[in-house]
């Protein structure tokens, strides 16, 4: 069951509706949330080529930086604060931690269940990929926990809502089904109408069959309805294309998937991580 959520925070749109929803959960599944107010204070004051002389205005202009950070973050959690009683949560804290977010976030982590951070927070550190940050793109990585994205904006009628149904993309791969048996553990597919969708370039039989296998799981674990999606390589493009399109189709609130899984060789659904990770409009439940 879902007993702790970690949400980080940094003052972004996205972070926002990451704290939005992190609350839903929690008041929900009746867990502990934390907010986690993350001052980047590393990265504004790394060390700089500067003119000679300049150290002294690098300095000052650090220090401003870190103050409006500081500021940011301050205001961010006081809304956290007051946004968690009428949520109804009974188990809330709050507080500020300065450093690199990604090391920030692999320590707190530990004590947490999940990790719920905002697609597009924690953009301020070299050498981004695309629009994906990189401490964004390392945590789903590296952090042996589930994380929940959570886009600008939510969707439809909001990632917390229990009645928009829920994808979950299985191909029977280690990653995918690590991530299905997480979600179902935690007790994410309860009450809940759960579509799963499977690509099997072979035929849309053994797709379907597969499909239908994680479906068991779910019924298991309290979903309301679950509908096994089998597709073969002539009723589907990519596998991006599949999962972003019948997550679009069916108007879901969430996606379920494995983050950069291989089978043999070629990798199946974890081959699309980056392009459902770039494209995606609504929140993802990641699990490597």
């Amino acid at each position: 069951m879902l007993r702790s959520i970690l949400i980080a925070l940094d003052g972004s749109p996205s972070s926002l509706q990451a704290s939005e929803l992190g609350l839903e959960l929690a008041r929900r599944h009746r867990s502990h949330v934390e907010g986690l107010g993350i001052v980047n204070s590393a990265w504004i004051q790394r060390p700089e080529a500067v003119p000679l002389g300049g150290m002294a205005y690098k300095a000052a202009l650090d220090l401003r930086e870190l103050q409006d950070a500081s500021e940011r973050v301050e205001a961010v959690l006081d809304g956290f604060r007051k946004k968690a009683e009428p949520a109804g949560v009974a188990s809330v804290e709050a507080r500020r931690v300065d450093g690199d977010p990604l090391q920030v976030i692999e320590t707190e982590a530990a004590s947490h269940d999940l990790i719920v951070l905002g697609h597009r927070s924690m953009f301020d550190v070299d050498g981004e990929i695309c629009e994906l940050p990189l401490c964004v793109d390392r945590v789903i990585r590296g952090e042996p926990r589930p994380v929940l994205l959570v886009p600008d904006e939510a969707p439809g009628s909001g990632a917390g809502s229990s009645q928009a149904p829920i994808l979950v993309a299985f191909d029977g791969s280690p990653a995918s089904s690590r991530a299905l048996h997480m979600f179902a553990l935690l007790g994410l597919a309860a009450g809940r109408i759960v579509h799963v969708v499977t690509l099997d370039p072979s035929s849309s039989r053994r797709a379907e069959e597969t499909a239908s296998r994680a479906c068991i799981i779910l019924r298991r674990h309290g979903a309301a309805e679950t509908h096994a999606l089998g597709l073969g390589d002539r009723e589907a493009g990519t596998a991006a294309e599949t999962i972003l399109g019948t997550a679009k189709a069916l108007r879901a609130d969430m996606i379920v998937m494995g983050a950069y899984g291989h089978r043999g060789i070629q990798e199946i659904f974890g081959s699309c991580t980056r392009e459902v990770l770039n494209a995606c409009p609504t929140a993802l439940f990641l699990h490597h």
